[in-house]
This record gives structure tokens, sequence and C-alpha cells, in this order.
């Protein structure tokens, strides 16, 4: 069976044939969003198995009856929320995301990019699931590779080959440098990519730097680095314990067009970026 390995609250975990191994204890202590979706407190290997749980068992993720449309949308400004609504407005017409048992996947339709990226967190390494990439298929979307290679620059180039202009391409920040590929590809092919990274705790700040340089929009995560390299460097921070940084005016358009579509209050200021309230961060930043 297929065996996925990710990361959640920056535990490593490993999903196969159902089964969830927690291999190393989370190293974030406490996350505010995932408090508020979850209810957890103080993150261990258990709260991180029964999200994972929840996953499986009430979406079908890790497995053949994975969902692969919806229209929840669990995270007020989250990359799969903010993609979405770019997408239903003509900002975005292709992304390029991630998903388990499929790798690299080119989505064109706001309810499965939805259903994909809601809740798909830290994903290293996935192996084939035939139902998943068949679903997939069927719903309009095209695979980088039958193996479920996760490689998102060739991503990119394969969506500029189907035609796709107004592409998006979310990167982890492990993989900072994809986004430099990413940007000097397109400038070659003559077009230009919205790069959003996510998954960005524990990074460096040389990778950092290498978003900041890259990257149209960067989620903070639990991340010391990208606070304080990039919220410096933004031009708009929406959200204060889970910051998103939006670094052009291109990401700024994107987490604006967010904003128009949530329905719930905001208020919006200047400030001095970063704007980050001590007791509202999550713990430890790494």
């Amino acid at each position: 069976m297929a065996e996925h390995k990710m990361e959640m609250a920056k535990a490593l975990v490993s999903i196969k044939n159902g089964v969830i191994t927690v291999l190393a204890e989370p190293k974030i202590r406490h996350c505010p969003l995932r408090a508020s979706i979850y209810g957890y407190n103080e993150e261990n290997c258990g709260t991180v198995e029964e999200t994972l749980r929840l996953h499986i068992d009430k979406l079908g993720m890790y497995g053949p009856n994975r969902i692969l449309e919806s229209e929840d949308m669990p995270v007020s400004f989250g990359a799969s929320e903010t993609l979405s609504d770019a997408m239903i407005d003509g900002l975005v017409d292709a992304a390029v995301v991630v998903c388990e048992g499929a790798g690299t996947v080119l989505v064109h339709t706001p309810k499965v990019l939805q259903a994909v990226g809601a809740h798909m967190t830290g994903l290293l390494s996935t192996e084939p699931i035939r139902e998943i990439q068949e679903g997939l298929q069927k719903k309009g979307c095209h695979l980088l590779a039958d193996d479920s290679t996760i490689d998102q620059v060739d991503g990119f180039r394969k969506a500029v080959e189907l035609g796709y202009r107004k592409v998006a391409v979310t990167i982890t920040g492990q993989r900072a440098h994809e986004g430099s590929c990413i940007r000097d590809m397109a400038k070659n092919l003559g077009v230009q990519p919205l790069i959003l990274a996510v998954h960005t705790t524990g990074i460096s700040e040389k990778e950092a730097q290498i978003l900041a340089d890259s990257c149209d929009v960067v989620w903070a995560c639990a991340s010391r680095a990208v606070r304080m390299v990039i919220g410096k460097l933004a031009k708009l921070q929406i959200g204060v314990s889970i910051p998103v940084f939006a670094l052009t005016l291109e990401g700024k358009r994107l987490v604006l067009n967010r904003a128009l579509h949530f329905n719930q209050n905001l208020v919006i200021h200047r400030a001095y970026l970063p704007y980050l309230p001590e007791d509202k961060q999550p713990k430890p930043l790494i």
C-alpha cells in the first residue's frame, strides 16, 4: 500500500495503509490556528494522530475514497482558500499544487483546488493511489507524473505548455529554491507566475531571503525567520497569529481578493510590519 510522509506541527509522520505513525514528536507546542480549528491548546503525538485520523475518516484522505470537491473553507486566509477565490474571479486560471497519492497536480477548478489543499499539510513524499489519480483526471486535472513525483518547477512548466498563463504555484519553505527556479523559467517563457510559499516552519534566514526574492505571498506558520526577514519587506500583512505576508502588488491583489470574499468582519489599518502581538504567536517560533 502507498506510504505518505509529512510534517504536522513540525512532527514527522508516516501514513501507510491507513496506519498513522508519528515518527518524531511535534516541535511546536501551541499553534493558534490548530487551536481554533481542532481545539488543541497543547500539541503532542496524540493531537497529531487525532487530526490525521479525522482527515482520513471524514475526508477519505490518504486512501481511495478521498473527497475531491469541496466548498468548505476552514482557514480564513489559507492558501487554497485564497487561490480558490482568485480562480473564481479570473485572477488565476490554473494552480500547481500537491496532493497525496498524486504528487504535483495542475488544477483549474475552485472546488477541486479547495478539496485538495484545505487540509493538506507539509507533504514530504507520497506514493500513487490509483483512485485519487483517476478521480483528479476525471475532474480535468493534469498529473505531473504517474509515480506521484513532487516537483513544482516541472509542474509550472507543464502548466505553461498546456497553454495556461495565469499560473499560481505553491511551494514549501524547505524547497525555497523552487521559487527562484520558477521565476527564472517564467522569464524565458514570457509569463508571470504567482508563487505562494506555505509550510515555512523551521526554515533558515537564508531560505527566508530566497522566498522574499521570489514569492508573491508567504505564510509565516511558526517560522521566526519568515517573521523577521519577510515581515519587514512585506507590502501587506493579514492575520496576526499566523501572518500572511504579501510581497508584491500581485500578491496584495490575491490577499485582498480573498478579503472581498471573506464573510466575517475585518479591520484594516496602517502599521509598521511585521505586526506580531506576542501573546498570539505560536510557541515556540523556530
